[in-house]
């Protein structure tokens, strides 16, 4: 079963290999602010913040190289071998597994991402094909903005209401409303926020 979710991890992340593919995971996991440790047998140059463990990688020495409380690793070395037997140590000990270009054997798989402020659109092909993935969120990157404006406009209103119903109900008016629709595609989010404040109170009035 593959079940999209969206996951609170609090302990450090290993990234197996510090070649491009490598890389570009660390670049991915370091925006949502990971501690982050690479593995590589070469004395490469990271980003800020990111560390090093110069090692040489073998399925013998795996325990000695995943610390305990580790709660992600990945797998993004050029050997086949090895990436399968980090997957597999990794399942025994309870710990997500990403493996590059290998969904089937990966615990967890990293979505294309759409991101403007606190609006993240994950977009995914169950490993199928990234690249279509990428393509999706090109196309979705333009209007991920006003997405974004609109949650600035939503979230205060959505705090002054009780009840599921409730908020569904004003929500939908003020996401509804022609104006407020306006000022926001326009960029002007005082005024947008001026408008839903005008459509929760005639709700409250009624």
């Amino acid at each position: 079963m593959r079940l999209p979710t969206v996951l609170n991890i609090e302990g450090p992340v290993i990234v197996f290999g510090g070649g491009e593919v490598g890389m570009r995971k660390v670049e991915y996991l370091g925006a949502f602010g990971a501690h982050i440790t690479v593995v590589d047998e070469e004395d490469i140059t990271l980003p800020e913040g990111v560390g090093l463990l110069r090692r040489k990688i073998t399925l013998d020495n795996l325990s000695g190289l995943i610390p305990v409380g580790t709660a992600l690793v990945v797998a993004a070395l050029s050997s086949r071998e090895l990436n399968h037997g980090i997957a597999g140590h990794c399942r025994s000990l309870g710990i997500l597994a990403n493996v590059v270009d290998d969904p089937d054997v990966s615990t967890i798989l990293f979505p294309a991402l759409s991101m403007s402020g606190d609006v993240n659109i994950a977009i995914s092909t169950s490993g199928r094909c990234p690249f279509l993935a990428r393509k999706i969120r090109e196309e979705l990157d333009g209007g991920v903005e006003e997405l974004a404006n609109w949650l600035e406009v939503l979230s205060p209103v959505r705090e002054r209401l009780s009840g599921i119903d409730e908020k569904n109900r004003v929500l939908e008016l003020v996401y509804g409303d022609e104006e407020t629709a306006r000022l926001v595609r326009s960029g002007d989010l005082e005024g947008a926020k001026a408008r839903a404040w005008e459509v929760y109170d005639v709700h409250s009035e009624s």
